[in-house]
């Protein structure tokens, strides 16, 4: 950020964004649950060797544990992905271990769009695209999307740091 900048708005995608990855866990959870209440028939009697479980003890803690990775993975997700606009610039940050940063500045900005599906419109969240002619940045699955297309609308074309004095960190 530059001195003088200020920021607008912070936000992070809603969990929607991974509803696949829910889905997936509740379907794993939910087998892993069927196998220790014995809903599902199993060969009775049989061992796994290297664990000294029984066959249903085993599927029970592998679908437990790959749903608990596909949990963790939504999570971390949607938790990875930030969107800042200041009163500049758009900011889209993504990962953890890897980051990707896209900027656009106010004064690349040449249409800002939102994509709701009807679903998407009776709980008010969507997708902001802000376009620059050449390239785009999707703000995913985020709360109010009119609020922020407004935000963009209001700025766009505007040339950023009018009183820019540089970076804060000379």
């Amino acid at each position: 950020m530059y001195e003088g900048e200020q920021t607008l708005l912070v936000t992070r995608p809603t969990r929607l964004l991974s509803f696949g990855f829910y889905v997936l866990f509740v379907i794993l959870l939910g087998a892993a649950v069927a196998f220790i209440l014995d809903l599902v028939p199993v060969p009775e009697g049989i061992i796994v060797p290297f664990l000294g479980w029984t066959l249903e003890t085993t599927a029970a803690a592998v679908l437990g544990t790959l749903s608990l990775l596909v949990f963790l993975y939504a999570e971390l997700r949607r938790a990875s992905t930030r969107y800042v606009i200041t009163d500049n610039k758009v900011v889209r940050e993504e990962g953890i271990l890897n980051k990707r940063t896209a900027m656009v500045p106010y004064s690349h900005l040449e249409r800002v769009d939102i994509t709701q599906s009807f679903l998407q419109r009776i709980l008010r969240i969507g997708t902001v695209v802000v376009d620059t002619g050449d390239d785009s940045i999707s703000i995913d699955m985020v709360p109010k999307p009119k609020e922020i297309q407004a935000i963009l609308s209001q700025r766009m074309g505007r040339r950023g740091y009018p009183q820019q004095a540089g970076p804060q960190n000379r």
